[in-house]
Order: C-alpha cells, then sequence, then structure tokens
C-alpha cells in the first residue's frame, strides 16, 4: 500500500484526525475519506469489521476512579463505586468488586505483568462529616478474580502546593505509595520494601516505578525555606530514579536547558522505563538510564505544534516517541502524526492527516493500530480500521466497521481488536466492545 503524504492528504477532500493513548495500545485517527482519497493512496477498504461480542451498557458510569485495562485474558473496568472483570475472549462478567460500605474509588492504577489493580478509595464511614477524610486507604485487587488482596492507610494529599503526588503507583511488582516520601510495598502481598531516601532539599511529585528503576518527579530548592505547601522555596522541576530494590536514589537531574523549569508546570509522564515526561508549554524531555537526558523535543518545530497539554495525544515505545503535530496551510489548520527518535530528538518520519484529531492511539508488536471516522458531519459518518507501520508509517491494512465505534483505548487479544469506552455521558456506551475481521 502507498504511503500516506501531506500532499496526498492536502489533494484529497476528506477529513482525517488523529490522537495518541499511552495507557495500554491504541492510535485512532477520526477523518473524512473520499473515493478519490482512497484511489489515491490505493486504499479499497473491502474486508470489515463486525462486532464478536459486547458488554451490557454501564448506566452508572462516572469520571472518577474511570479506568479500562487487559491484565492476561481478563478485561477490567473501573468506576467510582465498582471494579468489574470481564473476559477477553467472550465478553462474559467474571468477577465485581465493590468497596466496602459508602467508600467510593477515587483513582486506580494497574501492575499489569502482576495482575494487581491498585485502587485508591476514602474511608467506610459515608455520611458527610468534617472530620471524614476522603481517598486514605490504598486497596489491592486480583485482577484475575477481583478479590481484595490486601489494604493500607494513606495519608491525605493536601492540596494547595501544585506539586501533589499519585497516592498510589503500580508497576515492576510493587506499589509505591505517598507517605511524605515515597513508601515502597509488594505489590501483591502488601510487604513493606522499602523507603526511599528524597533529597533534603527536595519533596517528590509524580512516581512512575517500573522494573529498572522507579521514576519521579521532584520539586527541589532552598531547604531552609518551605512555602505553605511544603515546597522549598525556588523549587524547579527535577526528574529522578530510585533504586526499586532498596529505595536508593540513583539519580537526579534538573528539567530545562538553559532555563530552570517551575516545579508548578503540568506535567505528563508518557513512559516510565525509559522516562519521558511532558511539560505544559515546554517539550517532551527523556533521559537514559544513567540520568542523562536526551535532547528535548520541542512542542514547536518545522513539523508544527504538538500538543503536549493532553498526555493521551502521545506515546513511545521505548526508543521513539509517537505524537500529533498540528500545521498552517491552505485551506486552514491540518495535522500529522509524526514519530521521534528520543537518543537524538530528531523527527523519524510524518504522516499527513487533515482536519481535527480524533480519538485514540495503540503500539503493538510493531503496529500502529488507527480508527478513521469517514465524514465526520453526515448522519451516514461511519470508521475505519488502519493499521500503520510504527517504523516507517506505511499503511498495512484498511478495513471498514460495521458499527458505529465509541473508544477510548484499544486493546488486540488473540486476533480481536477490543474497544473500550470510559464516556460517562447519558446513555452510556458498553464498557467493551469486540470486533473481528471477516
Amino acid at each position: 500500500m502507498a504511503t500516506r503524504t501531506d500532499d496526498d492528504v492536502s489533494d484529497c477532500g476528506g477529513r482525517l484526525g488523529f490522537t495518541l493513548i499511552t495507557g495500554g495500545v491504541a492510535v485512532v485517527l477520526i477523518g473524512a475519506i473520499t473515493a478519490g482519497c482512497l484511489a489515491a493512496t490505493d486504499r479499497f477498504p473491502g474486508d470489515s469489521m463486525d462486532i464478536a461480542w459486547k458488554t451490557p451498557a454501564d448506566d452508572k458510569a462516572s469520571k472518577q476512579g474511570n479506568g479500562a485495562w487487559l491484565a492476561g485474558d481478563t478485561l477490567v473496568r473501573s468506576r467510582s463505586d465498582a471494579v468489574t472483570g470481564y473476559d477477553a475472549g467472550t465478553g462474559k462478567r467474571t468477577w465485581g468488586y465493590r468497596p466496602p460500605g459508602r467508600s467510593e474509588i477515587c483513582a486506580a492504577e494497574a501492575d499489569l505483568d502482576s495482575s494487581v489493580l491498585l485502587v485508591t478509595r476514602d474511608d467506610e464511614t459515608r455520611p458527610a462529616s468534617s472530620k471524614r477524610e476522603l481517598c486514605t486507604t490504598a486497596t489491592a485487587i486480583d485482577m484475575k478474580n477481583g478479590r481484595e488482596i490486601w489494604r493500607a492507610p494513606i495519608p491525605a494529599v493536601e492540596g494547595g502546593n501544585g506539586f501533589e503526588p499519585n497516592p498510589v503507583a503500580a508497576g515492576g511488582g510493587f506499589a509505591v505509595l505517598a507517605d511524605k516520601g515515597l513508601r515502597a510495598v509488594d505489590v501483591r502481598t502488601g510487604a513493606s520494601r522499602w523507603t526511599a531516601a528524597v533529597p533534603a532539599n527536595c519533596v517528590p511529585g509524580k512516581v512512575a516505578p517500573a522494573k529498572r528503576h522507579v521514576a519521579a518527579l521532584l520539586a527541589c530548592g532552598d531547604p531552609e525555606q518551605r512555602t505553605s505547601g511544603g515546597i522549598p522555596v525556588g523549587a524547579e522541576l527535577h526528574a529522578a530514579a530510585f533504586d526499586p530494590a532498596t529505595g536508593a536514589l540513583l539519580w537526579s537531574t534538573p528539567f530545562g536547558d538553559r532555563e530552570p523549569v517551575n516545579y508548578s508546570v503540568a506535567t505528563s509522564v508518557i513512559s516510565a522505563d525509559p522516562l519521558v515526561v511532558g511539560y505544559e508549554g515546554g517539550a517532551f524531555h527523556s533521559f537514559r538510564h544513567d540520568g542523562r537526558p536526551n535532547p528535548p523535543i520541542d512542542y514547536d518545530g518545522a513539523y508544527g505544534t504538538l500538543d503536549g497539554k493532553r498526555p493521551l495525544e502521545s506515546a513511545t515505545d521505548g526508543t521513539r516517541l509517537y505524537a500529533l503535530a498540528s500545521y498552517r496551510r491552505k485551506g486552514g489548520t491540518r495535522h500529522r502524526a509524526v514519530a521521534f527518535d528520543l537518543a537524538t530528538g530528531q523527527q523519524v518520519w510524518k504522516t499527513g492527516l487533515d482536519d481535527t484529531p480524533g480519538l485514540g492511539l495503540n503500539l503493538h508488536d510493531g503496529k500502529v493500530t488507527v480508527i478513521v471516522r469517514t465524514s465526520p458531519t453526515s448522519a451516514l459518518a461511519n470508521e475505519d480500521l488502519y493499521v500503520l507501520d510504527a517504523a516507517t508509517g506505511k499503511e498495512r491494512d484498511v478495513r471498514s466497521f460495521h458499527d458505529s465505534v465509541a473508544t477510548a483505548r484499544i486493546f488486540e487479544y488473540k486476533g480481536l481488536l477490543i474497544g473500550a469506552s470510559l464516556s460517562d455521558y447519558v446513555p452510556t456506551d458498553p464498557p467493551f466492545t469486540a470486533y473481528k475481521r471477516s
């Protein structure tokens, strides 16, 4: 199949959007493709994508605690009042978990290799009270059967300092809890592992554990003077890594080439290993395993403007960063997908897109799986499936969906393409819908 270029898109009357999603495997493009455009790029979607199964709609979906994962043979969906497991091959419900009492789930993170979901929930006394503390219990759930395997108290995160840590983080076989520092426990047993020795002039923020190291963002400044939120005065943003076996600090590196980056900027951790972070209004920064920074990938360049405000619009496979760029061209704003080499910061390839960006992105086995919505303003709008070569951006497969696709994340399982919807709009979509090639 032919490779799409910026010129191909500008000559076609169609629309295409693109969004990259980090959390589990998915690329989604949206756009209108005319017959002329199909002919120009040798794309003739004759084969189709049909629904293999779908779960019942979730009439109580909510933004709080929202998440979706594929752990082995089990799909897991969390919301504020429950977590549900489904068989990935059939879509049948296999287990359910509800937090005790009137407590609600605040957030959820998964260690997929260990099949453990960590949820942060509030206490079990639901009645409103000024003394009631929210989000002060970490609970580990076995993703194979939905059973609670351990729980631990965590301190309430104090707001207002602009640099709050994520209360719990999971990965690499252990969980890291925010407790005036970093405290690691075994993700399957809850047994204590270590407490990190954070430098005296720093406080930890977001944490992303992995097998090789525990990555973290630090705010470092004057240790003798602190703001009311406990942040050192004049603090700037640092990236750091801790030994997963002992918690010892392996390295700490400031952000910014010539100018320091203020600790309070909005950040998105794209990857834990290697550590890849985007910060609002600046660039994507990545770090080698010894802490040496790679050249930054600026949000603005010859490729256009990258959108680092939304973390789900970029993804990495460890050596490359895939992101969406917008640029001005005759007829208005257009979009392109761009791949960068992390080690050099240089562009590897770009694929021209058109009009507004879309739903999500998936990287799997050297492939970028893409869903494109044709004629988004038409009552006859439908979706097409694109499979791109992650190395070159070239198209490897094109198919059409018979049914409308509502997805936030995409998973691949034994020949099925499974879309997860995290929408809380009414009426709600099924949490999971599986499609098969025909």
